[in-house]
């Protein structure tokens, strides 16, 4: 990243220009966001003279439906994703009239296609930001495969960031046969690498690197040219700071850790481990949770619901869905045991997912609220405005005010399998009124008895509901003594349960976080809750140590203390950081898919130019990429993610051109559970990844052999 491809790219387009009139435009595919940036470089970057001046057009918005042969009299048309994706819709409208009428005639300006039309050619195309079209079935990859040009390019800083399947729609879009056919580019390379034989994953890899050298041009921060570096930045160190786990946390873990092994293990004899796999990225979620903070599976069991529709709303919206959607609705949740859905955007496991009306479609509720800014969606749609998204998956209209919760759905379409599993918390309650107090403490192998029919595992969600519990747990009582302390005051009649049930009850701070998105009256309720019930952690507390080193530490710099960056998962971790935050006195900025796109901006001035403002919390799905955060020269990652090459985009918004100081990385961990996992994932991850794009492997390659030829062309070699 930021290594100069948007030059590189505009020296092409004026050093090799085309001697045909009639086809000599470049059609440049990038995110809403960069089009400003593309236009300013075009007229800054380029000599004003005839000789390299680019006639520009950008086609978006009010302007996105011109006829090609206004089109193809400019040298360059600058369009977007979501641009690209509303006129495949169109050619697809236009088509099903032409097969119900072939005589059928556009009469429509709406009937215009700019892009896709039969007679355009385009002589060069670019996709800038091409990991945008990395899933081969979304709508922006299938209209990008249907572009027509004599050349094609991909412009991206991680062409690759969780399989090399990912590489397969860069290799059909640039058309290089015949690894454009799925089928001939999965048998030699996904399922090898995939595969258990070392052997074959050898042979992959160096097929694969033969390919990369031919069609792939890759530079980083240390690639040299003539021995010297091509970017002289101040050095980056990265350390692992060990958390060590409470008496109190590492009971909540351990025993969590057990009774998780036990379902999987279940799933495993069951041979369901396929059928069950959102639901088994359920349990490791609450492994990360309980890694950070008990209060994340104590109180936040459920995601905050994003839309703004009310409960009643919600139920009529549920019944506006159509047959074959619920159908398809019905099938995800069956599949994943009824407790979440899988977000499309970034991969990771909504327990309460934002469904979209009518498409039905699905995604987390903090990617929900970045896809319904305009301003910060990657592929953004070309008529988007306040209040209204498109769908990452289909591209339509998504609207705040109509948008569902999972839980409504169930309600309305699964009532029998909602009623047999009961609520999140309330399931927790019925199942320990049913079974003695010595439960927790037993040593019985029943596995039914170890998880519910959602798959959530038993006594460990404790009511927040309770005042009594949170008492005890401030007085260091653990989760599983309270739970049993609780069945057994359950257990001393029934006058007194039903008495507490009839009272009305304390909203948790999973409702009030919710809530809280509304107005700053119920954002300052939560945070009072938040503050008078927070308890510390053993992340928190290394987290603490950290920050109050780097606040007596002078920047070389400037001589001042240094700022520091916190990248978190979990947005209502970092709400618990606020609170010793806010004690400490230090003064910080928050960023997070929850907040518009004037309160980023302003956070990020803030951050950047206020010397008092020393720390910035950062939600890790919003602020991941394309933020400039040079002001800090220290990151603490609070906890690791699945996909190592998200975290180093995080970490390259301050370790980026123009930054002064070296750039310190912290990241949090407690040795000896899921995390050293996830640290393992990722560097298998980064070694195959690596592997492939290997820059000195490739130099080993040299140049390309006959036999690498052959193999390029599947030619076999005669003998």
């Amino acid at each position: 990243m930021g290594l100069g491809k948007t030059i590189q790219a505009l020296a092409l387009m004026v050093s090799k220009r085309s001697t045909d009139p009639l086809c000599k435009t470049t059609l440049i595919i990038a995110p809403v966001a960069l089009m400003k940036q593309w236009e300013r470089e075009i007229e800054t970057k380029l000599k004003p003279d005839a000789k390299h001046k680019l006639k520009t057009f950008v086609l978006h918005k009010s302007a996105r439906l011109q006829k090609w042969e206004t089109l193809r009299t400019y040298d360059v048309v600058l369009t977007t994703f979501g641009t690209l994706c509303s006129e495949l819709k169109r050619r697809e409208a236009i088509d099903m009239k032409k097969r119900a009428n072939p005589n059928w005639r556009p009469t429509a300006k709406e009937d215009i296609l700019s892009t896709l039309g039969d007679d355009c050619r385009w002589y060069r195309v670019i996709i800038d930001e091409a990991q945008c079209i990395k899933n081969k079935n979304t709508k922006a990859a299938m209209a990008a495969f249907e572009l027509r040009a004599k050349s094609r390019f991909c412009m991206t800083g991680t062409p690759m960031m969780n399989s090399i399947d990912e590489l397969y729609s860069l290799v059909r879009f640039i058309k290089i046969s015949p690894w454009k056919d799925y089928g001939y580019f999965s048998r030699n390379f996904s399922r090898p690498l995939k595969g258990s034989s070392p052997r074959a994953r050898q042979q992959a890899m160096q097929k694969l690197q033969v390919l990369l050298k031919a069609i792939l041009l890759r530079r980083t921060k240390k690639s040299v040219i003539d021995g010297r570096p091509i970017l002289d930045l101040p050095a980056r160190s990265t350390e692992s700071q060990h958390a060590v786990f409470s008496p109190d946390e590492h009971d909540l873990y351990h025993a969590l850790q057990t009774r998780t092994q036990l379902q999987f293990n279940k799933y495993l004899r069951a041979n369901a481990v396929g059928r069950n796999y959102s639901n088994i990225l359920v349990l490791l979620l609450r492994l990360r949770q309980a890694c950070c903070h008990p209060h994340l599976i104590r109180d936040f069991g459920q995601d905050g619901f994003a839309g703004t529709a009310t409960g009643e709303d919600m139920v009529k919206l549920a019944k506006e869905l159509a047959e074959d959607v619920v159908a398809r609705l019905k099938e995800q949740t069956e599949s994943s045991d009824g407790s979440a859905l899988e977000c499309p955007v970034c991969m990771d496991m909504a327990e309460n997912a934002t469904i979209f009306i009518p498409c039905g479609h699905n995604t987390c509720s903090e990617c929900f609220t970045r896809i319904a800014d305009p301003s910060q969606a990657i592929a953004s749609g070309d008529d988007a405005r306040p209040g209204e998204a498109k769908c990452p998956n289909c591209r339509g209209k998504v609207i705040a005010s109509k948008v569902i919760d999972h839980e409504t759905f169930k309600k309305v379409h699964m009532p029998q399998a909602e009623e047999a599993a009961g609520g999140f918390v309330e399931e927790e309650e019925d199942a320990s009124e049913s079974s003695d107090d010595s439960e927790l403490d037993s040593d019985d192998d029943d596995e039914e008895e170890e998880v519910d029919s959602k798959g959530n595992l038993k006594d460990f969600i404790v009511s927040s509901d309770d005042d009594d519990d949170e008492a005890g747990y401030r007085k260091g009582k653990t989760p599983f003594e309270k739970a049993s302390k609780k069945k057994a005051k359950r257990s001393k009649g029934k006058g007194k349960s039903r008495a507490k049930e009839d009272a009305p009850t304390r909203k948790t701070l999973a409702q009030l976080k919710k809530e809280s998105l509304r107005n700053v009256k119920a954002k300052r309720r939560y945070l009072n809750r938040l503050r008078k019930e927070f308890i510390h952690s053993a992340k928190i507390e290394k987290t603490l140590e950290i920050l109050r080193n780097i606040q007596h530490s002078k920047s070389e710099a400037t001589g001042r203390p240094e700022k520091t960056i916190i990248f978190s998962q979990f947005t209502s971790l970092l709400d618990l950081l606020e609170v010793p935050i806010i004690e400490e006195g230090w003064k910080y900025r928050r960023y997070d898919g929850s907040m518009d796109s004037n309160a980023r901006n302003n956070a990020v001035i803030d951050f950047t130019d206020k010397p008092e403002v020393k720390i910035m919390l950062i939600s890790l799905k919003a602020g991941n990429a394309g933020l400039n955060l040079t002001a800090a020269s220290q990151v603490i990652i609070f906890d690791p993610f699945w996909n190592p090459y998200i975290e180093e985009q995080a970490i390259d918004r301050a370790h980026r051109i123009g930054q002064m100081n070296p750039v310190h990385v912290h990241r949090i961990l407690v040795p000896d559970t899921v995390e050293d996992r996830i640290l393992a994932l990722q560097e298998k991850k980064r070694e195959m990844i690596e592997a492939a794009l290997d820059e000195s492997e490739s130099k080993r390659i040299g140049r390309l052999g006959t036999a690498d030829l052959a193999f390029l062309f599947d030619v076999p070699l005669q003998t």
